[in-house]
């Protein structure tokens, strides 16, 4: 129900832009990585480890960069709670801005960023992709306006516009043997295609107005945002730089490689809800509503994709590799399966965040992100010693610890008992430890389980053992989703208090 004296949607009506959101938001994620991970395939076969390697040494420096470069600005004009046009015209400003100082300083700074890397060949590559800030920052004005106003289905074409370019770009190129280069044009051409679609589909323009009294408010709370941003890109990008600067461009590009499963697989769906959940909890903030029923329902539904993905993927690690990306790419087996428990408790944590910077307590996010940093660092610089598989498993065990400090915040705040976290989580737990007993017989069983059809067919028998034991441990959640999905009513699963009226 609105209310009519803060004129912003109640809960419903926020559950349901919400649930469409997160709908569209995968289709577009999902399309996008599996394109991705479909040309990865290709390019693996193609290109070798080192040349993945140098562009991710650029991309890490690229990545920091831009937890800053827009000064909070983008999710302080999701969160602004009035003068939407007004806070639009001071994030494009500044963001046009940021972009032209993030691709001089790209250019400065290329030759000692290769030589942190120990690999002159890196700099000539991050002084191209230093084109990407100026392509980028001219689209995520209008990227952030439609994650506003929860228009999750207008970013379907550029998302999936972006990573089709890439793919395509890429590929023609490595096949016309290109190497590196053919990743790093394959990257420009898909980020200004991005950009290009969403100005198409987003009607917003700037004026030359300058809107008085708004700047310094939301720098201000971007300050918040920028060092939550740069907290999580140490905690969520420190390994790659470890294991560049510790032990080769040639291992990162193992590592590299072994992270985009995960991504596509277990950290997808964590990622979709996140984008959806923090405008969606902003504007049940703005309306006065607890976000305790809410917050329980991501996590339950999350972790139901989340933890077979993580099962399956980690279970599965070998076979994934061999038919996926060949026989040279064995030694990401055992990276693969630490980084796909990683990405299933980062996805399970994540929307702790969401509600911490959507009830405006940035701060509190940051110190919380500066303590994970402080664990994290010295962990992975340790298990560097080991190599590249070591230093992914100390990455999911600071996570694993992290998640609890998390899930305590969000207890105290929201308020909720640590009960109904373990009520939320039980369904996906039990029936994911089906899937593993699965998976383990089955690799003993079966003679050749490396190859595709002897995968394909653990993949399919053992998501329909998680479904079976997932309608007998939780029939009520089973009911729930069939209803919510056979009906044609899949929004009302966002809604706070789903379960009492399933």
């Amino acid at each position: 129900m609105n209310d009519p004296r803060s004129g912003e949607p109640g809960s419903g009506a926020v559950g349901r832009a919400a649930a469409r959101g997160v709908a569209w938001t995968f289709a577009a994620t999902a399309a996008s990585r599996l394109l991705w991970i479909a040309a990865l395939a290709v390019l693996a076969r193609l290109l070798a480890p080192r040349d993945f390697g140098l562009l991710a040494s650029a991309l890490v420096f690229l990545t920091y960069a831009e937890t800053v470069a827009d000064l909070g600005t983008g999710a302080a004009l999701i969160y602004w709670p009035e003068r939407r046009e007004e806070a639009a015209e001071v994030t494009f400003r500044i963001h046009v801005a940021m972009g032209v100082l993030g691709f001089a300083l790209a250019q400065l700074l290329a030759p000692f960023v290769a030589d942190f890397f120990g690999n002159p060949a890196s700099a000539p590559v991050l002084r191209a992709l230093a084109w990407s800030f100026p392509l980028k920052y001219l689209g995520t004005t209008h990227d952030a306006l439609a994650q506003k106003d929860l228009r999750f289905r207008a970013r379907l074409v550029p998302e999936v516009g972006l990573a089709a370019t890439k793919a395509l770009v890429a590929v023609g190129l490595a096949w016309a043997g290109l190497g590196v280069w053919a990743l790093v044009w394959g990257q420009l051409a898909g980020q200004a295609v991005w950009t290009l679609l969403l100005w198409l589909v987003v009607p917003w323009r700037p004026s030359r107005r300058w809107p008085r009294g708004l700047v310094r408010p939301m720098v201000a709370y971007g300050r918040g945002i920028v060092a939550v941003n740069a907290l999580a890109a140490v905690t969520h990008h420190a390994d790659l730089v470890i294991v560049g600067r510790t032990l080769g461009t040639a291992t990162l590009g193992f590592y590299q490689m072994a992270a985009k499963v995960p991504e596509t697989t277990v950290t997808v769906l964590g990622w979709v809800v996140s984008r959806v959940l923090f405008p969606a909890f902003s504007k049940l903030h703005a309306a006065g509503e607890a976000m305790g029923e809410a917050y329980l329902a991501a996590l339950r539904w999350v972790s139901l994709l989340t933890v077979p993905a993580t099962v399956g993927v980690a279970l599965t690690a070998r076979p994934l590799v061999l038919n996926l990306f060949g026989e040279p790419w064995l030694p990401a087996v055992p990276i693969l399966q630490a980084i796909a428990v990683y990405a299933g408790l980062r996805s399970l944590g994540t929307h702790a965040g969401d509600v911490l910077k959507a009830t405006g307590r940035s701060g509190l996010l940051a110190g919380l992100g500066v303590l994970k940093a402080a664990l994290l660092v010295p962990a992975l610089v340790l298990a560097s010693r080991h190599g590249a598989a070591a230093v992914a498993a100390a990455l999911a065990g600071v996570t694993a610890a992290t998640l609890l400090l998390n899930w305590g915040v969000i207890c105290r705040l929201a308020p909720l008992r640590p009960r109904a976290l373990l009520a939320a989580l039980r369904p996906s737990l039990l029936a994911g430890a089906a899937l593993a007993a699965f998976l383990l017989v089955w690799e003993r069983l079966v003679l050749r389980p490396d190859a595709l059809v002897a995968w394909l067919g653990a993949v399919a028998l053992g998501g329909a053992i998680y479904l079976l034991a997932l309608r007998l441990v939780a029939p009520e959640t089973w009911e729930a989703g069939r209803r919510a999905l056979g009906g044609g009513r899949a929004a009302r699963l966002a809604e706070p208090g789903w379960e009492a009226r399933g």
